[in-house]
């Protein structure tokens, strides 16, 4: 059995950050700002690789079936999901504090 990570269908992601709350690592942020030609008004959540350890504790949060499991063969060094580049800005989510989890 080899490890796993999650990985976002961008198209099906509506940006509603459920999945968010349910990352212990935090793995999962929004974007700072909305891809140009989205067709959901608010911007989607992506996977910081370097966080997500997986545990798959977001996928079944989906609404939507965006979040999927993507298996990384059990004799590799690196994770050849893991970005070494800079990866997209993204906005930073409070979750530890009073009231946090709450809609605007």
């Amino acid at each position: 059995m080899g490890q796993s990570m999650v990985a976002i269908v961008q198209d099906d992601c509506t940006g509603c950050d459920l999945c968010i709350y349910h990352c212990p690592f935090e793995a999962l942020l929004p974007l700072q700002l909305n891809p140009e030609g989205r067709k959901h008004n608010k911007r989607p959540v992506v996977v910081v690789e370097q966080r997500c350890v997986g545990c798959l504790s977001c996928i079944g949060s989906c609404p939507t079936d965006a979040l999927h499991e993507v298996a990384v063969p059990p004799n590799s060094q690196a994770s050849p999901l893991v970005i070494h580049e800079k990866g997209p800005a993204t906005e930073p989510v409070v979750r530890w504090k009073k009231r946090s989890t709450r809609w605007p």
